[in-house]
């Protein structure tokens, strides 16, 4: 490695260039961050640190030449160990760029920065992305920080297919949302509220609208509810294959056929099914009646007209 980074770029990007830099080393970066006085703890400290995660990325933003100088040895030994990033909102200094040794020039705008980082990625795994599949994408996943991981997702989705298209984005976007809310349910259940807001917070961020997370919400509670009502076909909360079985011989005795079938929890897919019916089994079934209670509260209230849907909703999870 043997090399410290200079990248110029703005604080609205820090993150997302610090994503998009880290992704040369490693795709599970862990950063520590510091400015302004942090920075000289930051690197003693990490410096000092024995056994550092091989994922570790220290980044230094806005960082003070004068003082790197008198951390030159400090950093010397960390730049053989781990990437470090000296990321400036301004124009760099001469010292800053003679101890860096290059200076990179970050895409300040934000589509154009994030569409070569996406086009870089899918290169390397041989695929190409259509432009209607890349503005959903945008407007589905808001948040940097993911992206390569969502990245990485479509490519183990569409397989052997070389080129990725909008309904690609659409179906793993689709099930990445149903993994959110099986993790929020699961979150409620084990009365973590900080955890509960956590997800909430991911998925405001990712571009989920706060009527599509309501829509969800009421739609995983019903289908949370029908679990409920079948756990009398296992003496116990049963494996996957175990359920699987069960519940496939039980779906093909129903006569019932409905058009809407993602409404009904015997035709959700198998696997789906059994995180739904693990969720039922951990809350009573008066928890999901009262807060379907309260979404239907709250759907009402959003037809009026009103500038607190959000917070409405928060209060509505932390009721639970």
């Amino acid at each position: 490695m043997s090399k410290i980074m200079l990248a110029v770029g703005t604080k609205e990007n820090m993150m997302g260039d610090l994503h998009a830099i880290a992704q040369k080393w490693t795709n599970d970066p862990k950063f520590v961050v510091a400015t302004g006085k942090e920075v000289k703890t930051a690197v003693i400290d990490t410096a000092s640190t024995l056994f550092l995660s091989e994922n570790t990325v220290l980044a230094l933003v806005d960082p003070d030449a004068a003082l790197l100088g008198t951390l030159k040895p400090q950093l010397d030994a960390l730049k053989e160990r781990i990437p470090v990033v000296l990321y400036v909102t301004s124009l760099p200094s001469e010292a800053l760029k003679a101890l860096a040794g290059s200076v990179s020039l970050m895409e300040k705008d934000k589509i154009t920065r994030i569409k070569k980082n996406v086009l870089a990625f899918l290169k390397h795994y041989d695929k190409k992305m259509t432009d209607k599949a890349f503005h959903l994408l945008m407007e589905r996943i808001r948040n940097e920080s993911i992206l390569e991981s969502e990245l990485m997702k479509i490519v183990n989705y569409v397989g052997d297919k070389r080129n990725i298209d909008s309904k690609d984005i659409q179906a793993i976007v689709a099930e990445t949302h149903e993994e959110s809310f099986i993790t929020l349910f699961d979150a409620i259940a084990g009365m973590d509220k900080k955890e509960v807001l956590s997800i909430f917070e991911n998925l405001i961020e990712n571009g989920v609208h706060i009527l599509a997370i309501h829509s969800y919400l009421v739609r995983q509670i019903r289908l949370l509810l029908q679990a409920k009502d079948i756990e009398g076909l296992f003496r116990a909360a049963p494996e996957y294959s175990a359920f699987s079985r069960t519940f496939g011989k039980w779906k093909e005795g129903l006569e019932l056929k409905p058009m809407e079938k993602k409404h009904y929890f015997p035709y959700q897919k198998p696997y789906y099914a059994h995180k739904l019916s693990k969720i039922s089994r951990k809350t009573a079934k008066q928890v999901f009646i009262t807060f379907l209670e309260i979404l239907t509260i709250l759907d009402a209230q959003i037809k009026k007209g009103t500038r607190y849907d959000r917070i409405r909703l928060e209060c509505g999870l932390l009721e639970l």
